[in-house]
């Protein structure tokens, strides 16, 4: 999650998160475009917990740039 969390702010990339596992970007993204085309051919969607993570990760990611924000009144 915090890895998310610096990729979504700007922080840090891709590249330099999953080298940190040990793992290279490309590789990833390469397998992920394999895995989705996979499951659209099989007429599957995403799976769910996949969007609701993204989802939560974004919303906390601005939830602290929401509450500082001076609002127009």
């Amino acid at each position: 999650q915090e890895s998310v969390m610096r990729i979504e702010a700007g922080l840090s990339t891709y590249e330099k998160e999953l080298a940190l596992m040990g793992e290279d970007y490309q590789d990833i993204f390469r397998q992920q475009v394999r895995e989705s085309a996979e499951r659209e051919k099989a007429g599957l969607s995403r799976p769910v917990w996949i969007a609701q993570a993204y989802q939560q990760q974004i919303a906390e990611s601005r939830r602290p740039e929401e509450e500082t924000t001076p609002r127009e009144t």
